[in-house]
């Protein structure tokens, strides 16, 4: 079977689509990050409600234990859940977003290729 070469335009089409899912998969990654990232602050904060507001816990900042009030933790751990859940929201918005793009582009995909007569024709 010989190789049949695509028209640039298809090709344009393509390397776009391609770039875009990319972009789209990268965003996914970050979203199921920032979600582990919460369900772990959610797992924390949920056992902190256990000790006593005068506990002491430490805190792991880098390579070191820090001794921390129990208050300070929370708050701390709240703040981040905070910041992480405006993240969520911009990172859902912009999978919605490019989820709408790239099904245009794959529908104007499909119309270029019936344009040059190679829909159903199997490309390799």
């Amino acid at each position: 079977m010989s190789e049949q070469k695509l028209p640039p335009e298809v090709q344009q089409l393509i390397a776009q689509y391609q770039a875009m899912r990319e972009s789209y998969v990268k965003v996914d990654s970050e979203l199921k990050l920032v979600e582990a990232e919460i369900s772990e602050i959610d797992n924390v904060l949920e056992n902190l409600q256990y000790l006593q507001n005068s506990t002491e816990v430490y805190k792991l900042i880098g390579q070191v234990l820090v001794k921390k009030s129990k208050d300070e933790v929370v708050k701390e751990l709240q703040e981040r859940k905070e910041l992480l859940n405006l993240k969520k929201e911009k990172y859902k918005k912009q999978l919605e977003v490019l989820g709408k793009q790239l099904s245009d582009l794959e529908v104007k995909i499909r119309e270029v290729l019936s344009k040059y007569g190679l829909v159903g024709q199997k490309q390799t």
